[in-house]
């Protein structure tokens, strides 16, 4: 059965004409572009640099002071209720989970931002950060409490916090709902 759509064959005879004269009628007349000065190459345009997908934006200079027993409610503005909820109750199921006990604010900086990189690469949307209480003898104040919520509140992906429920650590810990890649 013959096909009904041509592709050529030896037969055809060859084009003659200009192979370029079709395309220099459809584009029209133009015009050379200058040449770079002889040994110079041509600029190329800067690109911007990109940012990390998962980099955490600067701290402030000073960390604002946090109760250990404080609880935290924070969200975007334009966030629906819905999507708050699956942070609240003790029915949470995180899609990953960082542990910061025992680090540094250096290496909790450093663990975070890779952590946020890394479940923004994973397609998470519900993480918990244990960041504990910071109640041992003879310290103050929380440094990693505060540390994590202002690293977080900032953050472009980070769409709304929460305390953990009781079971999952309370004050200790906090729920995030990050922006779906």
């Amino acid at each position: 059965m013959p096909s009904a759509i041509s592709m050529g064959s030896k037969a055809d005879p060859p084009d003659t004409a200009d192979p370029g004269a079709e395309f220099r009628a459809a584009v029209g007349p133009v015009r050379p572009l200058r040449r770079a000065p002889s040994g110079a190459a041509p600029a190329r345009p800067a690109t911007p640099r990109r940012k990390r997908p998962g980099a955490l934006p600067p701290l402030p200079a000073v960390l604002p002071v946090i109760d250990p027993g404080a609880t935290v409610r924070l969200a975007q503005s334009g966030v629906p209720n819905r999507a708050l909820r699956r942070l609240d109750g003790e029915w949470f199921v995180a899609d990953a989970e960082l542990d910061l006990h025992g680090l540094t604010a250096i290496q909790a900086t450093a663990a975070l931002q890779a952590f946020i990189a890394d479940c923004l690469a994973a397609g998470c949307e519900r993480v918990r950060i244990i960041h504990g209480k910071g109640q041992r003898p003879g310290q103050g104040l929380p440094v990693l409490k505060p540390l994590v919520i202002e690293s977080l509140r900032g953050h472009p992906a980070v769409l709304a916090l929460r305390s953990a429920g009781p079971r999952d650590g309370g004050t200790g810990a906090l729920r995030a709902l990050l922006r779906h890649a």
